[in-house]
This record gives structure tokens, C-alpha cells and sequence, in this order.
């Protein structure tokens, strides 16, 4: 009699065998699928408005959409500042993931976690710089859109190093905490060299990166609070240290997507109904 194949050779989802507990959470695979198919579907097919339009809207209510960058006719969905933290907030990710530090868990070296820190202090500095010009008030220097995306890129390097620690050592069951997320200068400079490349062609206007680019930025933003919505429904749903496999998270994965929409339509729906009052 001839032994039954492995588990894992009859599984279309996965490579390896799957514990019951996953087998469970197969059904809420397929409901995230099916959900976020159908929002992208009408991101990007929804006949009311140009695509760029959709981005800028989905947005309009948690970002200030101010100081803007151009490709030619076609506007960035997010302002300056933000295009640079959030698409370097998903190039980052992204770069951690690819040097293999999908279940690092442990602090950067001390210089490097300082460095960290210092990007935000920057980006605040250069914030408040330009609030004060808007307020009509001295400021210390005339604010740049090229050094708003800069000091921007920054602050995003340090909100994805923090959100990938955060996350593995809350939900991940076999995080390596004695694996620094990074662990050397070479690391650091590489993840500012691939910003460095987005910052390049953000402000080239060449209108074929436009679309690239917008995506980036757009999926970065939105991917933030999609991600500290899917942390706290985690963990409100007990999902603390228990997390070895991503079809894992299928079922808070799913229903946080319904927080994220709520926050992003209310808001956006709020500040189109008071700029329609004239007061914005």
C-alpha cells in the first residue's frame, strides 16, 4: 500500500505542511482575497473619476496634500513630505525583507538606532521650519520640496524599521530577537541608496515613472494604517506570539481592512465636506 503524499503537496496555499490551526484559517484566505480584489478593482476601475484623482481622494483626509509634486499634467495623490516618508516606508520594508530580516526582532547597534532617531529630529526641524514660514512667521531658511521628500525619506527609514520591530516581537511566535533588523552601516547606506534612486525619479518628471512612483507612495501611506489597524486587531483578537505562518493572520488581516476604510473614507469625506464650507 502505497503511503499517502505529504500534506503539503495537496495544499495550493502553501509550501509547507499546515498545522489545524491553519487549516482553519484557509476559508479567511480566501475572504481577504476576494475583499481586497474587489477594493482594487474599484480603485482601479471605478468609471467616476481619473485614477490619480481616486489615489488623491482615498488619502485627502489624512494627508495634507500641500507643497505637491508634479510629473508634467499629472499630481502626486500626496504632498512633498509625504510622498518621501511613506514610499521610503515601503522601500524600506521591503529592503529588510529582501537582506533576509523577515523575523528579525532584535535593536539596531546603538550608532545606528541614534541615526535612526536622528532622522525623525531632522524631519521635525524641517517640519516646523516650513510651519512657521506658513504661519507667517521667521523661519530659518526657505523650505524646498526636494528637502521636504529628503528629511521625509528619513522619517519613513525609522517608521519602518520601528513597525517591522513591533510587529514581529507582538505577533511572530518564532521572532529572532537576537537578529538586529540591522546590523551594519552597509545595511543603512544600502536602504538610503534605494531612497535615494525613488528620490531620482520623483523629481525627474519623466511622466512614465509618474505612475510607478504614485503607487509606491499611495500603497505606502495607506499600507501604514492598514498595518497598525491589522496590529491592534491582532492582538485584540489574541494573536500575541502565536504567528509562525502568514496565512496565519488571514482572519484580523481581513477584518482590519474594515477599520482602515472606515478612518480613510470618514476623514476624507470630513475634510471635502469643510473645504465645501469654504473653510479650509
Amino acid at each position: 500500500m502505497k503511503n499517502s503524499p505529504p500534506d503539503h503537496l495537496n495544499d495550493p496555499l502553501t509550501a509547507i505542511p499546515l498545522p489545524g490551526e491553519l487549516r482553519t484559517e484557509r476559508p479567511w484566505v480566501w475572504l481577504f482575497g476576494a475583499f481586497f480584489g474587489a477594493l482594487m478593482i474599484a480603485l482601479f476601475f471605478w468609471p467616476t473619476a481619473p485614477l490619480e484623482w481616486k489615489m488623491y481622494a482615498v488619502v485627502h483626509g489624512v494627508c495634507a496634500q500641500q507643497h505637491n509634486i508634479f510629473f508634467d499634467h499629472l499630481q502626486f495623490p500626496i504632498c512633498a513630505r509625504n510622498a518621501g516618508i511613506y514610499s521610503s516606508f515601503l522601500l524600506t520594508l521591503g529592503y529588510l525583507y529582501a537582506i533576509g530580516r523577515g523575523r528579525a526582532g532584535g535593536v539596531p547597534p546603538l550608532l545606528i538606532s541614534l541615526t535612526l532617531v536622528a532622522f525623525v529630529l531632522v524631519m521635525a526641524a524641517d517640519g516646523f521650519n516650513s510651519f512657521w514660514l506658513d504661519l507667517g512667521r521667521t523661519n530659518l531658511y526657505t523650505p524646498d520640496n526636494r528637502l521636504r521628500t529628503i528629511t521625509g525619506m528619513g522619517m519613513g527609514i525609522s517608521i519602518a524599521v520601528m513597525m517591522h520591530l513591533i510587529l514581529n516581537n507582538s505577533l511572530r511566535k518564532d521572532v529572532d530577537s537576537n537578529q538586529p533588523i540591522l546590523t551594519n552601516w552597509f545595511e543603512l547606506v544600502g536602504i538610503i541608496g534605494v531612497n535615494f534612486v525613488a528620490l531620482v525619479g520623483i523629481y525627474s518628471n519623466l511622466s512614465l515613472l509618474f505612475w510607478p512612483l504614485a503607487f509606491i507612495a499611495f500603497f505606502g501611506l495607506t499600507g501604514v494604517l492598514y498595518l497598525v489597524s491589522l496590529l491592534l486587531t491582532s492582538l485584540v483578537l489574541g494573536y500575541e506570539g502565536r504567528v509562525t505562518h502568514l496565512a496565519q493572520l488571514a482572519r484580523p488581516a481581513t477584518i482590519a481592512l474594515v477599520p482602515t476604510l472606515l478612518i480613510l473614507g470618514t476623514m476624507a469625506s470630513f475634510r471635502f465636506w469643510i473645504e465645501s464650507l469654504g473653510l479650509l
